[in-house]
């Protein structure tokens, strides 16, 4: 059997050969790329936005976002269990006191209004008959008061004329005393019937007030009832907005649910919500100025809520000057607070990632702006779009305020066009 050794060795030879130059190849590649300037590495004068360092009086600016509130709102909820019969404006309508935005059923409640207006007219019709009887009583009791009066007459005369008679004994002094008497006995009788017809009026006067009171008493719980019912036709109450409808129609609701909300279209404030990292700047009766993206408001600083959500702070600022024509409840806007000012100060826009106190790299192009190289710069205070330069950086200095972080290793780069 032949053996064919010094073939293999051959091979294995030249496999090493080129095994080894291929490496020497790799490290020689490898030392050429690490021998290279930075400046090598390019960026396109397109991918990277700057600016030029500033040197001049900076206002602080604190910048938030948010809406447009309601001083005036007005909830509308329903005044019994009902059904929504029909839905005829919808959030973002425009209404006055007397718009109807939407109506209820319950036949429970237009019942009740029938029953209590029918005992209103039975309390009514009561009080009338009453006083027919009290005026026919009346008339009963003087009319038997005018009969003892003529009775009274009649008696005086007999008296007066007996009187002589017994002086000359015509009659005797039994039957003139008798007939004194009668006089006396119906002088008292008329006394009595004049005490009765007084207090007769006095017990009729009271029966007329408690028959009056019922009446008033039903004709409250007439309004406490009709009104119940109006209310079923649900109106907006308000000049303004319809700002929230969260029930559909053909909805069973209860009594006391929520219907709509109703906001004054001419009475705003504005609620901005400022990062917590920038309300240590935030104060009382600052200026702002609102931006309707329609148009501008001027207005203070009157409230801040001491609650932090999400963190935000919501700072309320009243408006003082007229409104934009767009300007309506829950609107988007955004805010800029004037919070003071920085004499003789050095700054820039704000670069990618910026933030107050902070320290950090920023490439800084050459004069011929066809290169940039790393510096490092301590930020100092924001002022809405622009930052100040605590150092590291000079007025005129041309800065990258685009993000670089893929370059952070690199020294220098070429800008290219």
């Amino acid at each position: 059997m032949d053996i064919k050794k010094p073939t293999n060795i051959a091979k294995s030879k030249q496999r090493s050969i080129v095994i080894s130059f291929s490496l020497v190849i790799v490290i020689a590649l490898s030392i050429w790329s690490f021998s290279q300037p930075a400046g090598n590495q390019k960026v396109s004068a397109n991918q990277i936005w700057t600016d030029k360092v500033k040197q001049g009086d900076l206002a602080l600016q604190v910048e938030g976002y948010g809406k447009l509130k309601s001083k005036e709102q007005r909830l509308l909820s329903a005044p019994a269990n009902a059904i929504v019969e029909e839905i005829l404006l919808k959030p973002g309508a425009l209404v006055t006191a007397n718009s109807v935005i939407l109506r209820l059923s319950n036949p429970e409640v237009a019942q009740q209004v029938k029953d209590a207006h029918r005992e209103l007219n039975t309390y009514k019709t009561n009080i009338l008959q009453l006083g027919l009887n009290q005026q026919r009583e009346i008339l009963s009791q003087q009319g038997e008061h005018e009969a003892l009066l003529s009775q009274l007459e009649i008696a005086a005369l007999k008296v007066e004329a007996e009187q002589k008679l017994v002086v000359n004994g015509i009659i005797s002094g039994i039957t003139f005393k008798r007939s004194q008497l009668d006089h006396r006995q119906l002088s008292r009788r008329i006394e009595i019937e004049q005490k009765r017809l007084l207090q007769l009026n006095e017990v009729h006067q009271k029966e007329l007030e408690i028959a009056q009171d019922k009446i008033e008493q039903q004709q409250e719980q007439v309004t406490v009832i009709q009104e119940r019912f109006d209310k079923l036709t649900v109106k907006a109450g308000i000049k303004g907005v319809v700002q929230n409808l969260p029930v559909e129609l053909g909805q069973s609701v209860a009594m006391g649910e929520q219907l709509a909300l109703v906001g004054s279209i001419d009475t705003l404030y504005a609620m901005l919500n400022i990062s917590q990292s920038q309300m240590a700047l935030v104060e009382l009766n600052q200026a702002v100025v609102i931006d309707t993206r329609g148009g501008t408001i001027q207005g203070e600083v009157i409230r801040i809520n001491p609650v932090v959500t999400q963190g935000s702070i919501a700072v309320e600022v009243a408006l003082n000057s007229a409104l934009p024509r767009n300007a309506r409840p829950e609107l988007n806007v955004d805010g800029v607070i004037s919070t003071g000012l920085l004499t003789n100060a050095t700054y820039i826009k704000k670069p990618v990632n910026a933030s107050a106190g902070m320290r950090a790299t920023l490439f800084k192009l050459s004069d011929e702006l066809n290169q940039a190289e790393q510096v490092e710069v301590t930020y100092g205070q924001e002022s809405g779009e622009y930052i100040q330069l605590v150092s590291g950086a000079t007025v005129a200095q041309t800065f990258v305020l685009s993000d670089m972080s893929r370059w952070q290793d690199v020294s220098i780069v070429t800008i290219t066009d």
